[in-house]
């Protein structure tokens, strides 16, 4: 084989441990006796850009581009770069390689791999960084913030601002769409990619290898076996004075440690200038040479790696767990995948140099801790270049030549073929708030991620009669049956293409059988409850209409099974962008200062008796914290056993969904109970766990199984089984900052790369895909015991108000206003919160727009 490294920088021009990788994937082609070239980008400022010539690197052949003018991050040719793709192009058509590997290519340009691809070659890309959705690489601010792990999740203006960079971003997909294989250096890095858009059928995890080890050292193993922890206790740090990679935030924490006594602190490849004030304790050092590193390590107990960017892999993580140290890492990634907390070392909130001060003091006073710590190794196997090398030659085997399919059928052509029909999809809809938004506008987004155009409109829409033939799904969302509902799937039916229609629903309301289950109707007068099971019934006979279920939780797609015979299938609520943006907004900003706070915020008027369930355990603890507050939200009628701590409860009215993350932020520890022994309570979806995730604030929930399935318990949040358990939860929370931050973190961090959009996408494709297929094979209505209820609800424009998936635009108007320099001026127009609601409803966004700007232009007298 022929195989081209390509890479924006190499060595000996450039060396890290970036631009080591591809050098000796380079020489290990050649060693396995394959011709071997490199395509690389070369920094000198003497030199003129673009100039090219070739060297030699033993048997390797490395062909050198002057790149030097497009290093900064937002220079346009830094992700595109017309004059060095056709260079690359040109050299392409006379090596006409096989197989082409592109690492890192800032600078170069994304299109290469395109070039690739047209050139006739095999096409893989190593993802070193996040640089293909980052363009600042690391996924942090120029602040030195961590920034959403999901690009479009979050808020970060990257190097210009958001719009920018999802221009970027959407320029540069269709290159990475062009290769062949995607592979990750670990298996946290390759969630990031996928929860951002990369096909997780392309991607593979190919972690890197120590060149330094002759076989692959098992996790646990050491290679050398740890001294006794030295008194003082010995720390190291190797990251130079980069900020990138934690300095200044170590540096801060040495300085709250100043008067703690019993360590030292060496810090290499940080001069004396660049230090600045440090402690007595710490102490600059030059840069150790590669060949000195087993003796460094030998000499200390435990390495520091603070980084604030997110790392990818961390060599020298697992180079000092394979010595037998312990690693307090920050939670960037590749570091954790070695560093189990606790075990061989600490995990810290990045960019905290509080939390980071608070480990490393426990350590300082606890050695018989950092002596049990040494000496566990890595808690994930430590890979040997010569495994990594040799496994790369396999894929670049695989594909240039891969397997062929079973002759019988070639199941991706048959996936290939039915994606190719399902186009379009049609939502329909017959409710408002939370629940539009997670079963219908976020499937809907997801979807689109994957290029489907996608409906979402009211059961009563007159046009609905039109799009169903267009339609090539039809998934009804809560649609209570109306004769023009039934009207509607019979004219789906008498379609010549089968079209699939599905149910969805979030909650347990399609069986009336289970009225003693529901307990939230309680308070309710009892007109009120007979309309409430009339509409259960409602939804059941729209259920039975349908050729497939979808629900939120397994218990839900269990009972739907049960009750009806229909096939189900699983979609998770999830993330939508909007909300996790201004989630992410939300955890930009500390914490509005002031006593701790237990928070509870309901959606409906149906949890009183949740509430109930778990005040008694509040009240405890309460009483034993005299200054903790009781934050409480949204529709809620608490019992009188509150009044003894009426002065500390501040009640929260029902708050808009996208002003909700800012109260989670505020509180410091957000509950989420259920009544137990309930059916009803056992179907619905951890939502609340997961909208305080996202602003990093811990949860205690009620062990049903949702919460089960969504909570590692003890990392991304706690369970809590009895009044004792919740007590005592709440309480270890409250009185450990560090945990609450560490859960908190580790929560968010789940939630966005577990139920992203580019994740969930896929998912509720699966299951109309499945439904099609269901619907090919089964063909008509099932037959149904069911007698149906049924009403007459005509199709009208005035009554197909689908609430948009927007921020509302009276509430974004009135804080843009506030910011505007005709504040003062705007305000009272744009202030009538009620008339713009009006507006927004009937004719959209931009007609509210509209008719501001010329309010306040008459009133301007322009």
């Amino acid at each position: 084989m022929r195989v081209v490294q390509v890479s924006a920088h190499f060595p000996p021009n450039f060396v890290s441990g970036g631009t080591l990788v591809p050098q000796r994937i380079a020489r290990a082609v050649a060693a396995a006796g394959h011709e071997s070239l490199v395509y690389a980008g070369y920094l000198d400022a003497d030199r003129p850009p673009l100039e090219t010539w070739t060297d030699q690197d033993g048997d390797v052949t490395v062909r050198w581009v002057v790149i030097t003018p497009w290093t900064a991050w937002d220079d346009p040719k830094n992700t595109v770069n017309p004059d060095v793709e056709a260079d690359f192009r040109d050299w392409l058509a006379q090596v006409r390689p096989d197989v082409v590997h592109l690492h890192s290519l800032q600078t170069l340009g994304g299109p290469l791999v395109r070039a690739a691809k047209e050139a006739g070659a095999k096409v893989v890309v190593t993802m070193h960084d996040f640089w293909w959705f980052c363009a600042r690489q690391f996924l942090a601010t120029k602040e030195l913030r961590p920034c959403s792990l999901v690009v479009s999740c979050g808020t970060c203006p990257d190097q210009v601002d958001h719009a920018w960079l999802e221009q970027r971003n959407a320029r540069l997909a269709p290159d990475l769409a062009a290769a062949d294989l995607v592979l990750a250096p670990s298996a946290s890095a390759a969630r990031v990619f996928i929860a951002n858009g990369v096909p997780p059928e392309k991607l593979q995890v190919d972690e890197n290898g120590l060149a330094e080890l002759d076989a692959t050292v098992p996790a646990g193993v050491v290679t050398t076996p740890p001294g006794p922890v030295g008194s003082p206790l010995r720390l190291m740090y190797a990251g130079g004075a980069d900020p990138m990679k934690g300095f200044t935030v170590l540096r801060a924490a040495a300085r709250e440690l100043a008067t703690t006594r019993g360590w030292q602190l060496d810090l290499y490849g940080v001069d004396e200038a660049a230090a600045g004030e440090l402690p007595a304790q710490a102490r600059p050092l030059p840069a150790y040479r590669p060949e000195d590193l087993a003796d460094v390590l030998a000499a200390h107990d435990v390495l520091v790696l603070p980084s604030v960017v997110r790392e990818s892999h961390s060599i020298l993580t697992r180079e000092a767990l394979a010595a037998g140290l312990a690693v307090v890492c920050s939670d960037t990634l590749g570091p954790e995948e070695a560093v189990e907390h606790g075990r061989n070392g600490l995990v810290v909130p990045a960019a905290d140099a509080a939390a980071l001060a608070a480990a490393l003091r426990g350590l300082v006073e606890d050695p018989a801790r950092v002596a049990a710590m040494k000496g566990r190794g890595s808690a994930t196997p430590i890979r040997s270049f010569a495994d990594q090398a040799a496994g790369l030659m396999v894929r670049y085997e695989e594909v240039v030549t891969p397997a062929a399919p079973p002759p019988e059928v070639d199941t991706r052509a048959v996936r290939v073929a039915a994606e190719q029909l399902m186009q379009r999809v049609l939502f329909v809809v017959g409710i408002q708030g939370a629940p539009l938004r997670y079963r219908a506008h976020l499937p809907a987004e997801a979807l689109r991620t994957l290029g489907r155009h996608v409906d979402v409109r009211h059961y009563r829409d007159p046009e609905l009669p039109h799009l169903v033939e267009e339609a090539d799904a039809v998934v009804l969302y809560r649609v209570p049956a109306t004769v023009q509902v039934v009207d509607l799937v019979d004219k789906v039916r008498a379609g010549e293409r089968r079209v699939p229609v599905l149910f969805d629903v979030d909650d347990l309301i399609f069986d009336p059988s289970l009225q003693s289950q529901v307990h939230g109707l309680a308070g309710l007068p009892e007109d009120e409850i007979a309309l409430w099971w009339r509409g259960v019934a409602r939804y059941r006979t729209t259920m039975e209409l349908a050729d497939m279920f979808v629900g939120s939780t397994e218990e839900l797609c269990r009972h739907a099974t049960a009750v009806t015979g229909l096939p189900a299938r699983r979609f998770d609520n999830g993330v939508g962008t909007l909300l996790a943006q201004a989630s992410d907004a939300a955890v930009q900003r500390e914490r509005t200062p002031g006593p701790l706070r237990i928070g509870y915020f309901s959606g409906t008027t149906t949890h009183d008796a949740d509430w109930a369930y778990v005040e008694p355990a509040v009240l405890e603890v309460m009483a034993t914290h005299p200054d903790v507050e009781l934050w409480l939200g949204g529709h809620l009628r608490p019992t009188a056993a509150l009044a003894q701590v009426a002065g500390r409860v501040h009640r929260l009215p029902f708050t808009p969904w996208h002003e909700l993350p800012g109260l989670l932020r505020d509180v410091d520890v957000c509950l989420a109970p259920l009544t137990e022994a309930s059916q009803f309570n056992e179907a619905k979806s951890a939502i609340k766990w997961l909208e305080a995730a996202l602003v990093e604030t811990a949860v205690v929930a009620s062990s049903t199984q949702p919460f089960r399935e969504a909570v590692d318990h003890g990392r991304t949040g706690f369970l809590a089984t009895s009044p004792a358990e919740w007590q005592e939860t709440i309480t270890a929370l409250l009185d450990d900052v560090a945990l609450r931050r560490r859960v908190g973190t580790q929560a968010r961090r789940e939630v966005l790369l577990r139920w992203s959009p580019h994740v969930q996408g896929p998912v509720y494709l699966d299951n109309l895909l499945a439904a099609a297929e269901h619907v090919r094979l089964h063909g008509a209505r099932r037959p149904t015991a069911w007698e149906p209820v049924v009403d007459d609800e005509p199709l009208s424009a005035a009554d197909a108000y689908v609430e948009p998936y927007a921020v509302p635009v009276a509430s974004g108007l009135r804080a843009g206003v506030r910011r505007h320099p005709l504040a003062r001026r705007a305000a009272p127009l744009l202030g009538k919160a009620a008339a713009a609601r009006r507006v927004y409803r009937a004719e959209g966004a931009r007609a509210v727009a509209v008719r501001a700007g010329r309010l306040v232009r008459r009133r301007l007298g322009r």
